[in-house]
């Protein structure tokens, strides 16, 4: 699986219990030896989701080996490579679970266990949850700071690690956090990366991270926990808080088809799969009679309904259908409220002109189907272009390149969405149009909450 400065990392399959073990190799010839009997010893005493579990210590004539719970995923330095920096939402949602790590360490024993070692490398993503892994330095506070030598990643490593003159404490691990909160945003661990890569981050999140990476230890934040609730104030599931500190209401998201079966219910399943992995809290109204989510809870097994009559299913709220006479107010409890409609176009027309609905989505699989595209148009929000607002039409399952035709005369935002077959499981060019998805309607969201005029989605 890897090699690093101890030893090389091998997986293994337990054949009594036929499952993964991920076994460290260390050659007692190695001269850190100590480092790695050290490792194992701070693991056996961590039981926390996302740090591996220690099962043995064993050896032969040659070699000691660590033979550790096996954590699937991908490494946070990879996705970055491979896709990009985050949106915000995602690397803060990403940030506070590292910082929630973080604190358990800090706090599992006796003495504060620092990590010292807290890099991109080193944490794994697994279906959205942050996994913690490779132990090598870490070490209770007042053991690491009596060692002789240190070690750090470059760009990671707080300044007190360059020399051994210095103690090293819990705000040691928070400059590391403060590095990869700034790989996740610009995509390098480089200094200066907030002028040389062209991106934009908001201003609480730059200051966040310039308070985390202070060379004055004394002026970074206290603990992990104090670093999450600063995360936790600067950006609430993607959208950013008012100025005055004020929660913003529910942002409502309507979503209607043009024919039946044309995938409005798909992609409202999968907008909010993809917003509840990112911790946002969303909430799916059916408002079509379909039976839908019923349908879904069924099928996927284990799925619960709590004393408001909404399902908890693989994670995600979502709220079946119970007629006009079941009233939810969600302005206050979630942060985005998805309504598919299905192809009832008159009440969802109906519902656009409410205050604070946003956006809406039209859905028409083939090109034949113009004429009901344009009819549900005018149902929903009338037959002149002007009183439609900004628009962004989405072909589900499109093949070849966006033309004009498409447009329906109008002047939309325009999307093709690749196919995927499970809205819980996208695939990466899911995910990628989700992203694109989402980030599109923020940037509209912030835009008409400026003019403060409403937004319309139209998925086409």
């Amino acid at each position: 699986m890897g090699a690093g400065r101890t030893g090389t990392v091998w997986k293994a399959v337990h054949l009594g219990l036929n499952e993964y073990r991920a076994i460290k190799c260390v050659p007692k010839t190695h001269k850190d030896y100590e480092e790695f009997r050290r490792e194992a010893l701070v693991l056996k005493e961590l039981k926390y989701p996302g740090i591996p579990l220690v099962y043995d210590l064993e050896e032969d004539s040659h070699y000691f080996y660590l033979i550790e719970e096996y954590l699937e995923g991908n490494s946070l330095y990879d996705l970055i490579q491979d896709q990009g920096p985050f949106q915000e939402a995602e690397a803060v949602r990403y940030g506070r679970q590292i910082c929630s790590l973080v604190e358990y360490l800090h706090h599992s024993c006796d003495k504060p266990i620092l990590h010292l070692d807290l890099q991109p490398k080193n944490l794994m993503i697994w279906k959205g949850t942050v996994q913690l892994i490779d132990f090598d330095h870490a070490g209770d506070s007042d053991s690491a700071s009596l060692r002789k030598e240190r070690y750090g990643t470059a760009g990671c490593a707080a300044p007190e690690l360059y020399t051994t003159d210095q103690l090293l404490d819990q705000r040691t691990d928070i400059y590391a956090i403060g590095a990869i909160l700034r790989f996740m945003l610009y995509g390098t661990l480089k200094a200066g990366a907030e002028t040389d890569c062209g991106i934009t981050v908001s201003g609480p999140l730059q200051n966040i991270i310039k308070k985390c990476m202070e060379p004055d230890r004394t002026k970074r934040y206290p603990s992990a926990k104090e670093l999450e609730l600063a995360l936790e104030r600067s950006v609430r599931g993607g959208r950013l808080i008012s100025a005055d500190n004020n929660a913003v209401s529910s942002l409502n998201i309507v979503i209607a088809g043009s024919t039946p079966g044309a995938g409005a219910t798909h992609l409202a399943f999968g907008l909010c799969v993809y917003l509840t992995k990112m911790g946002i809290k969303v909430l799916y109204e059916e408002r079509n009679q379909t039976g839908a989510v019923r349908r879904m809870a069924e099928s996927t097994g284990g799925a619960r309904i709590d004393g408001r009559g909404i399902y908890h299913i693989q994670g995600c709220l979502m709220k079946p259908w119970y007629g006009p006479a079941v009233k939810l107010d969600t302005n206050t409890e979630f942060e985005v409220v998805i309504k598919d409609f299905g192809t009832n176009w008159e009440e969802a027309g109906q519902t656009l002109k409410e205050k604070d609905h946003f956006l809406t989505a039209v859905i028409s699989e083939n090109l034949w189907e113009y004429g009901k595209a344009k009819m549900m148009l005018e149902k929903m929000t009338g037959s002149k272009e002007e009183n439609m607002g900004p628009m962004a039409l989405v072909w589900r399952h499109a093949r070849g390149k966006k033309n004009k035709d498409m447009t329906l005369g109008h002047k939309p935002f325009l999307f093709l969405e690749p196919e995927y077959i499970s809205p819980f499981e996208p695939g990466a060019e899911g995910v990628s149009f989700l992203r694109s998805l989402w980030d599109c309607i923020q940037k509209a969201e912030k835009k008409q909450s400026m003019k403060k005029r409403r937004f319309s989605w139209f998925r086409q």
